[in-house]
């Protein structure tokens, strides 16, 4: 899995590429932890390159969410398939996460 992790100036923008399932799950939940670290607020996940997300690949987006929501963060998920969207929408997520 690659990832491109960009600082922007209200946060952090992922860019995993490939597919977010149980095998990439615990790289995924590092790179993300690496990038809100040091007082980050903003997460942006660009899907926009993602093929498929199980519910180990959203859960560890829900997991990004709970740790910037203590530091009254956000996560915003950009560039996702109709598909990849519809299984937010699935899961009840579209309502915490910021989704376009």
């Amino acid at each position: 899995m690659k990832y491109v992790v960009t600082d922007e100036a209200d946060g952090v923008r992922v860019a995993p590429e490939g597919e977010l399932d149980m095998k990439v799950a615990p790289e995924l939940r590092k790179v993300l932890h690496k990038a809100v670290a040091g007082g980050k607020r903003q997460l942006t996940m660009d899907l926009s390159r993602v093929s498929f997300i199980d519910s180990s690949g959203i859960a560890t987006i829900v997991e990004a969410l709970k740790l910037l929501r203590k530091r009254q963060g956000t996560v915003k998920v950009v560039g996702s398939s109709s598909t990849i969207r519809d299984t937010f929408e699935i899961a009840g997520l579209t309502r915490i996460l910021g989704i376009e």
